[in-house]
C-alpha cells in the first residue's frame, strides 16, 4: 500500500488504525473477494482514522495498480485543516468550585480555544482533572457533562464539561496492618492530623517516609471509602515486611588498597521497638577496617534515627600510615529536599609523623584524642535521581572541636561541595563539580590526618590515586590545611545506554599556596539495571608518580 498526501506521522498513524494486513511493507497472498471488500471499506476506514487527531473533512480516494499477480493499493489522501476549539464550557459544582487547586487544572484544560481537537488530548485533561479531585478527597465526584460538538462545515468543536464534585473528605483514623512493631510506633511518621482535608500529597510522603524505613517489601495506603462516614475517610497502610537479615560479600581491588575482601550483615530490626543493627569489616592490603551502628527509631520531629556506632580503621600507605577508633553518637533526618546529619565524635588516633627541621626520614608514633561535634547537610535536587538531565546539589560540612590528650588545642573543619548536571541537545550532558575546604588550629601537627584534607581517585581529581595529592615532606603525605578541586565533564549519548565521556579535573591539598594538579581523561557510562556505572583512564600530569590512572564508579551523579 502507497499513502500519498500525508506527513510521516500522519501517515504512520492511518497505516496503525486501518485494517489491512499487508499496511506494512510487507506483501501477502488474498483472494480477489478478499481484495474488493478491504478495498470496499478503505476510504471509510482512512477518513474516520483520521478524526481523532482532529480531521474530520478529509477526502480519499483508492486505486490499486496491478503488475501481473502483485497489486498495489494506492491512496490518494487530502486531509484538509483539522478541527480547532471555538468554544469551552467548562463548570464546577460542588465543593471543588472554590478549590484553587482545581481551578488551576480548568484553566490549564487543553484543547484551548483556536487550538486543534484532538481526541486524545481531550480525554487525558478529562481524565486529568477527574484524578485531580481524587487526590484533593472529593471522592464523590462525578463527570455530569461531557459533550464535544463538531460542525464540520465551519471545521469548529464546542465542548461542554461539568463536574459535580461533592464535598471534600477529611483524614479519618489511620491504620498500620501487617507490620509487627510494637502499637504506635509508626503513627509517629503520619504528618498529618486527623480532621484535616484530604491530600494525596501527604499519602505519597507517608509511603516515601515507610520505604526509607528498610522494613518492608511492600507498602500500600489506600484510604478505605466503603467506610468514610461524617465526612471523614479512614486510611488503611497495609504492610508485609522484608527479609529480616540481609548480608553482602564482595572481593575487589584498588591501585592504592590493593586486593581485599569485604562482608557486611544488616538486621533490618532486632526487636519490636524497630531498632537496626549494621556491622561491616573489610580487610586489604593496604586498609583494614570494622564499623558497626546501632540505630532507634527517632520519628517524632522529623524522620530519621539515633544512632551508636564504632569504627576502627588502620591505613598502610607509602607515604603515611594511620590507626584510630572512634565513637559516634548521631541524630539523622531529613526535612524536603534537605538529608541532615547531627553527631558527636570522639576519636584516638595513633599515626607516623615527622619532627620538623630534624630528620625528615625518622618516622615517629604520635598520638591524638580529639572531640568534636559534627553537622552535614546534603540538599538535592533533580529530574530522575539516577539519570538525571537537570539536577544539582550541595554538600555541607562543620566541624568544631577540641585535642583534648596531648596539644589542648580547639579547631574548626568547614567544607562544601557542589554538582550540577545540565542536560544538552540529543540527551548529551554536561557535569561540573566543585569542592573547598579548609581547618583552623593552632596545633596543626596534632591534628589527625584522618580528618585532614587530601585530593585525587574517581570522586575527586581522576589520574591520581586515592588521597594521592596533599602537602608532602619528603616521601610523607602531610595532607592539607586547605582543599580546592573543580572538573568539568562533557558526556556525549551513543544510545538509551551507553555515552561516552571527556573530562579535565584540577585540584590541590595544601597547606599555604595551592599547586594545580591537573588530570585529563576520558571513559565510558553505561545505564545498568543497578545505576550508573562509569569506568575512565585518565592521565594525571603532576604529583609524585604522574601517570595514566584507571577508575571505575557505581552510583547516582548527585
Amino acid at each position: 500500500m502507497r499513502i500519498n498526501g500525508l506527513d510521516p506521522l500522519l501517515e504512520a498513524h492511518v497505516r496503525a488504525a486501518i485494517a489491512l494486513p499487508e499496511a506494512g511493507d510487507k506483501a501477502v497472498e488474498i483472494s480477489e473477494g478478499r481484495l474488493a471488500y478491504y478495498v470496499g471499506n478503505i476510504n471509510r476506514q482512512v477518513e474516520d482514522s483520521l478524526e481523532p487527531l482532529g480531521y474530520y473533512g478529509a477526502k480519499v480516494s483508492s486505486r490499486l495498480e496491478r503488475e501481473g499477480e502483485a497489486v498495489r493499493l494506492v491512496l490518494d489522501v487530502a486531509p484538509g485543516s483539522p478541527v480547532t476549539v471555538r468554544q469551552r464550557n467548562l463548570r464546577m459544582d460542588g465543593a471543588a468550585g472554590g478549590d484553587r487547586f482545581i481551578g488551576f487544572w480548568l484553566e490549564g484544560f487543553e484543547p484551548a480555544e483556536g487550538q486543534p481537537f484532538v481526541h486524545g488530548i481531550y480525554e487525558d485533561n478529562k481524565a486529568a482533572i477527574g484524578q485531580a479531585l481524587l487526590d484533593r478527597g472529593y471522592f464523590d465526584q462525578r463527570n455530569t457533562v461531557h459533550a464535544v460538538r463538531v460542525t464540520r462545515a465551519a471545521g469548529a468543536a464546542d465542548i461542554d464539561l461539568a463536574w459535580d464534585s461533592g464535598p471534600r473528605y477529611r483524614y479519618g483514623a489511620v491504620r498500620f496492618e501487617g507490620h509487627g512493631f510494637e502499637p504506635g510506633l509508626l503513627d509517629k511518621l503520619v504528618d498529618f492530623e486527623r480532621g484535616k482535608p484530604y491530600s494525596q500529597p501527604q499519602i505519597n510522603r507517608l509511603q516515601e517516609s515507610l520505604g526509607k524505613l528498610d522494613y518492608f517489601s511492600s507498602i500500600q495506603i489506600v484510604p478505605e471509602l466503603s467506610a468514610k462516614q461524617d465526612g471523614e475517610v479512614p486510611i488503611l497502610v497495609n504492610l508485609t515486611r522484608a527479609q529480616r537479615t540481609n548480608q553482602h560479600a564482595s572481593a575487589r581491588f584498588g591501585t592504592k588498597t590493593g586486593f581485599g575482601v569485604e562482608y557486611g550483615v544488616e538486621r533490618r530490626w532486632i526487636n519490636r521497638r524497630g531498632h537496626k543493627l549494621d556491622a561491616n569489616a573489610a580487610w586489604a592490603q593496604n586498609e583494614q577496617s570494622f564499623t558497626t551502628l546501632y540505630r532507634i527509631p527517632a520519628f517524632q520531629w522529623l524522620d530519621g534515627w539515633y544512632g551508636i556506632g564504632l569504627v576502627a580503621r588502620n591505613e598502610e600507605y607509602t607515604g603515611s600510615n594511620s590507626r584510630y577508633l572512634e565513637a559516634v553518637f548521631s541524630r539523622s533526618g531529613q526535612i524536603r529536599k534537605w538529608e541532615l546529619l547531627a553527631s558527636v565524635n570522639v576519636r584516638r588516633e595513633r599515626f607516623d609523623e615527622f619532627i620538623p627541621d630534624v630528620d625528615q626520614n625518622v618516622p615517629f608514633d604520635l598520638y591524638t584524642s580529639v572531640l568534636y561535634p559534627e553537622f552535614n547537610a546534603v540538599w538535592r535536587d533533580s529530574d530522575d535521581p539516577n539519570y538525571p538531565r537537570d539536577g544539582r546539589a550541595w554538600h555541607y560540612q562543620l566541624r568544631t572541636g577540641y585535642e583534648f590528650s596531648e596539644s589542648k588545642s580547639p579547631f574548626v573543619q568547614a567544607g562544601v561541595k557542589h554538582k550540577r548536571v545540565l542536560g544538552l541537545d540529543n540527551g548529551n550532558r554536561l557535569l561540573l563539580r566543585a569542592e573547598l575546604g579548609a581547618i583552623w588550629t593552632p596545633d596543626y601537627a596534632l591534628f589527625p590526618p584522618s580528618l585532614r584534607y587530601y585530593a585525587g581517585g574517581d570522586q575527586s581529581v581522576r589520574g591520581y590515586g586515592y588521597k594521592e595529592i596533599g602537602q608532602y615532606i619528603g616521601s610523607y603525605n602531610f595532607g592539607g590545611r586547605y582543599l580546592a578541586v573543580a572538573s568539568a565533564e562533557y558526556e556525549y549519548r551513543l544510545n538509551p545506554e551507553w555515552a561516552v565521556a571527556g573530562f579535565i579535573d584540577v585540584g590541590d591539598a595544601f597547606d599555604r599556596k595551592p599547586s594545580a594538579h591537573l588530570g585529563i581523561g576520558a571513559g565510558a557510562r553505561w545505564r545498568s539495571p543497578i545505576g550508573p556505572v562509569r569506568f575512565d583512564l585518565a592521565y594525571g600530569f603532576d604529583g609524585p608518580k604522574p601517570g595514566i590512572g584507571i577508575h571505575f564508579a557505581i552510583g547516582p551523579d548527585l
